[in-house]
């Protein structure tokens, strides 16, 4: 998603200035209080959503902890807008950790008289997806094209939203500063998981 709205927000150049950010900068203070103070809007996507279920949940936490504490100690009140996830309803390290990130930012905005918005984001699609990792329909989309045999474990009711509309929907947040702590960006899609499954077939298929 960073990629994707990078990319998009680059084509707003006479309405947006981009800041250059390094996954480094977390790990160094001096850089992080330099980057947050040059920026009137951040845009929290950074989180791990894979590997080890504790150190998903103490990466995804530390994160968010230390750009609040960078804000603290620079004093500086940049409008947040934190991605997180309609997981924040299950129990899992993932959710847990976005749930409780979201919630620490809205402490802060409150302390502060900042403005901040947490987008409660769906499953997104769309180009560049990684499979196996964020997206079951890129995974999909591989194992079909590599002749493999997609396996469905559960075969649930997935809301999707497409990568384009969602971009749309975080630039208007950066352009209208919405002080609205927990949006839905609703969704495009809610489908089976089995109906993916043969809607990428048949395209396979329609496409050979």
């Amino acid at each position: 998603i960073g990629t994707h709205l990078s990319n998009y927000l680059r084509l707003k150049s006479d309405e947006i200035e981009l800041i250059p950010f390094e996954d480094s900068y977390f790990k160094n203070k001096d850089q992080l209080s330099h980057f947050v103070l040059q920026c009137d809007t951040i845009v929290h996507l950074a989180a791990m959503n894979r590997g080890n279920p504790e150190e998903i949940y103490k990466c995804n936490i530390g994160l968010v902890k230390k750009l609040i504490r960078v804000l603290g100690e620079t004093n500086h009140k940049p409008y947040i807008i934190f991605s997180s996830s309609i997981q924040e309803e299950r129990d899992n390290p993932y959710g847990k950790s976005k749930k409780e990130g979201r919630k620490l930012f809205e402490e802060w905005a409150s302390q502060n008289n900042a403005k901040f918005t947490a987008l409660i984001i769906p499953n997104v699609f769309g180009p560049f997806g990684e499979p196996f990792y964020n997206s079951v329909v890129s995974t999909f989309a591989y194992q079909i094209t590599h002749y493999q045999s997609p396996q469905i474990e559960i075969d649930a009711h997935l809301k999707l939203i497409y990568i384009n509309n969602l971009l749309r929907i975080i630039y208007n947040h950066i352009i209208n500063k919405t002080n609205q702590h927990v949006l839905q960006t609703g969704h495009d899609f809610d489908v089976k998981v089995s109906e993916i499954l043969k809607k990428l077939q048949m395209y396979h298929k329609t496409y050979y």
